[in-house]
């Protein structure tokens, strides 16, 4: 037990210093205006919360195509593809399956939401032994097309538009609240290296 929860610790700290390194240091090195970084969060939170984990990142560089000729618009593509880590391998399967019950309950069709174990018997059963990377990648497509793509892409929408904007507000925040003590450090930094007036000085 005690062996397991070390395990278990150590997975949470490198899973930590990963996103640690991952999502904020690059917030902070960020060169630009605290909203250009702020803008490349909240694009990377929104297509991370949606069912398209896999080409998320080459819908971010779109993103960017686009928004990139209005200068109020821009952002940082870097900060934005990183945030779509925010679902992965780990964290995907539950988050589909909340946006599929969401999804479903939104269609009023609450009574028939798939449980969760079927949910997962689905998807092993895509990424079956037997099958090639390629025919899997096909067979998942074809079950979240035919069974629940409606859903999830309804059902992830909630999330989307709540996570980008609460995204882009708190990163915002945040990067500003780092610069401000940043530069009210250096300033006392600076000031600490002043030399002090002499006497003569001070009575002229």
């Amino acid at each position: 037990m005690a062996s397991a929860d070390r395990i278990k610790r150590g997975f949470i700290d490198r899973m930590g210093r990963l996103s640690r390194l991952k999502l904020i240091i690059p917030l902070r090195r960020c060169p630009h205006e605290p909203e250009y970084s702020a803008r490349g969060v909240a694009v990377g939170m929104f297509w991370a919360l949606t069912p398209l984990v896999g080409i998320q990142m080459y819908l971010c560089l779109m993103t960017w195509f686009i928004f990139r000729l209005s200068k109020n618009l821009n952002f940082s593509l870097v900060i934005a593809c990183a945030w779509t880590w925010v679902t992965n391998i780990f964290t995907m399967l539950p988050t589909y399956y909340l946006f599929y019950a969401t999804g479903q309950v939104m269609r009023g069709q609450w009574h028939s939401i798939t449980g969760y174990d079927m949910f997962l018997h689905s998807w092993n059963e895509a990424f079956s032994d037997s099958a090639d990377l390629w025919q899997s990648m096909l067979e998942l497509m074809g079950l979240l097309a035919r069974e629940l793509g409606v859903s999830m892409g309804i059902g992830c929408l909630p999330y989307a538009i709540a996570g980008t904007w609460l995204s882009y507000w708190l990163s915002l925040k945040y990067v500003k609240r780092k610069r401000r003590k940043k530069l009210e450090k250096r300033i006392k930094k600076s000031a600490s290296f002043t030399p002090a007036s002499s006497p003569q000085e001070q009575s002229h």
